[in-house]
């Protein structure tokens, strides 16, 4: 031990006791500099840095893109209502969602078939490229067949396009006097106003991300084997996992920012599914089985699958494990009869705004595990309109009919 004087100096090459040699202003013996924590490392560089792997498939491919809500790599749904009450603007990758419907309508088939539809639209954007791969289970490859084609707008929207189209191969000569004439005629020029806009809230990053359907139409040319992909029903359950992590596999073999759609319609459907499917010990493993598969291909896969609710009540134990498997969950509760006949005599003068029932949110990927309260119970409601589906806020509209009957009757009175 040495003593110094308060004053005095240290002698060269000397720290005190405890203090870091950084401190003294001379490395240590050597020249190396040792790291004693994290406030005297340096920060990584950028080429150092990696990114994460959300970002290269959301980069790579143009079906991607990230949720609004917490950033993961999410999927359009296929309907661009369903995507924005699910609060990721679609479903993330490596999730699933479970439709369920009660009554005898199929309005469910009509959301599953535009999921199925909306990969076959990602995978034909390039020629050379694959984006996306659609596995069907359990249905028939007829079910197909009724895929909604893409919505080429109505009558007077295919008019303006077709007259925008002529107006490009004009001579220069006259370009300006039929550009003002389309213009005059059909108020083409209105691209500086704010509500002409906001009619056509396309993003223009992600433009190809979602596609508005015409359920009217189908889907010309139809899918083919390379882009779809059936999945049979066997007594086994493993050997249905097994056969679509194979497809899933195969798939992202050499395309590893490939997205596969996994398609599960009319779960336990008796037309479908034989009846020993329902017993607990084959379509509870299953339904577990497709979400750790789901885990394993987080940034690969998704998965939507319906349930009928009348043979199968939300009140039963099974369909209480399927709502606690899935990651999310959608309830189509069609309207009874005295609603049906109040929204005729309401909208009896525009009968384009009639809806056939309200869309329940059960349950929201990602956000719901994490606890957030995302219930939403009599806000929306669909309407299965002639050219798409649409949700939209639910009101009970005001009927006015039986307001003026009486007053009819006491004015002929009078």
């Amino acid at each position: 031990m040495s003593f110094r004087k308060r004053a005095e100096p240290l002698a060269p090459g000397r720290t005190p006791m405890g203090a870091s040699p950084l401190v003294s202003g001379r490395a240590p013996l050597g020249g190396r500099v040792p790291i004693t924590g994290g406030l005297n490392r340096a920060p990584p560089t950028l080429a150092q840095a990696k990114k994460p792997e959300s970002s290269d498939i959301v980069s790579a491919n143009p079906g991607v893109r990230p949720s609004s809500s917490t950033s993961d790599p999410t999927i359009s749904t296929g309907c661009a209502d369903l995507d924005r009450i699910l609060a990721h603007q679609g479903l993330p990758l490596g999730h699933s969602l479970l439709v369920e419907e009660s009554g005898s309508t199929d309005f469910a088939s009509v959301l599953l078939r535009a999921f199925a539809a909306q990969g076959i639209f990602h995978d034909r954007l390039e020629k050379d490229k694959s984006f996306c791969h659609v596995v069907v289970v359990g249905a028939p490859e007829a079910w197909i067949n009724d895929l909604p084609g893409e919505y080429k707008g109505g009558s007077k929207e295919q008019k303006r396009a077709r007259i925008a189209a002529d107006s490009s191969k004009v001579s220069v000569s006259n370009m300006a006097d039929k550009d003002l004439k389309i213009a005059w005629r059909y108020g083409l020029q209105k691209k500086g106003n704010g509500a002409a806009e906001e009619e056509k809230p396309n993003d223009t990053v992600y433009e190809h991300y979602t596609t508005q359907f015409d359920i009217t139409q189908r889907l010309v040319p139809g899918a083919s084997s390379q882009e779809v992909s059936f999945v049979p029903l066997s007594a086994n359950y493993q050997s249905i996992v097994s056969h679509i992590r194979k497809i899933v596999q195969k798939q992202i073999e050499n395309s590893p920012a490939k997205v596969v759609r996994i398609v599960v319609p009319g779960f336990l459907n008796p037309s479908i599914y034989p009846p020993s499917a329902s017993a607990s010990t084959f379509i509870v493993p299953l339904f577990h089985s497709l979400q750790s598969l789901l885990r394993t291909f987080s940034k690969n896969a998704a998965l939507i699958a319906s349930i009928p609710l009348d043979l199968y009540p939300r009140e039963s134990v099974l369909t209480s494990l399927f709502e606690q498997f899935a990651d999310g969950v959608v309830y189509l509760q069609p309207f009874n009869q005295e609603m049906e006949a109040l929204l005729e005599r309401a909208y009896k003068n525009e009968p384009s705004k009639i809806q056939q029932g309200l869309v329940n949110v059960i349950k929201v990927p990602i956000l719901s595990a994490k606890g957030m309260m995302m219930i939403r119970d009599g806000e929306y409601a669909f309407r299965n309109g002639r050219k798409r589906f649409a949700i939209e806020e639910w009101g009970i509209p005001v009927d006015d009919t039986e307001e003026e009957e009486p007053q009819t009757k006491q004015n002929i009175d009078f």
